[in-house]
């Protein structure tokens, strides 16, 4: 399912980037338990001033080195997929089951839509309506001008010309 077309669908004049921002960060690791303590790092943000102990997240932070972990031992590589990471709409935000029924609409309504011609068979469209145009132009004034001769005749024949 592509969340950013069912959401297009379901709000046609919602702004991609600006009501909406939809994220897939591909495959993300996921730690298996007591992993974390192999893989553990702390880092320095920045040095305590004299007579000041260090606190956590002031000066330090710990996270984790996956350099350290070996895939499929201590962390996994799970695919979240797609998810909507900003909603500034003021409706509000569909559900799973809404972005399904959307995308299907969607589909359904992208294969029942006419194909678009290309540009030269555009132009050979438009070719064909102009045509058309001037045939029934040439029509209409080949009538003027039998209805001009007609008029002509009757008006000599009653001897007003």
């Amino acid at each position: 399912m592509n969340i950013a077309l069912a959401i297009m669908y379901l709000y046609p004049n919602a702004k991609p980037m600006y009501d909406f921002i939809v994220q897939d960060n591909g495959a993300e690791p996921v730690l298996r338990e007591g992993a974390e303590e192999k893989g553990r790092v702390r880092y320095e943000i920045k040095q305590p001033e004299k007579d000041e102990s260090p606190i956590e997240g002031v000066h330090y932070r710990y996270g984790i080195d996956y350099n350290l972990l070996v895939v499929g031992e201590d962390y996994d590589l799970v695919e979240r997929g797609q998810y909507i990471a900003v909603w500034n709409l003021d409706a509000p935000q569909p559900t799973e089951a809404e972005l399904q029924a959307a995308w299907a609409a969607y589909q359904e309504a992208e294969a029942n839509k006419p194909p678009e011609l290309t540009e030269t068979e555009q132009l050979r469209a438009d070719n064909a309506a102009l045509l058309l145009e001037l045939v029934q132009t040439q029509a209409r004034q080949d009538q003027a001008e039998q209805d001009q001769a007609a008029l002509l005749l009757s008006l000599v024949e009653g001897g007003v010309l």
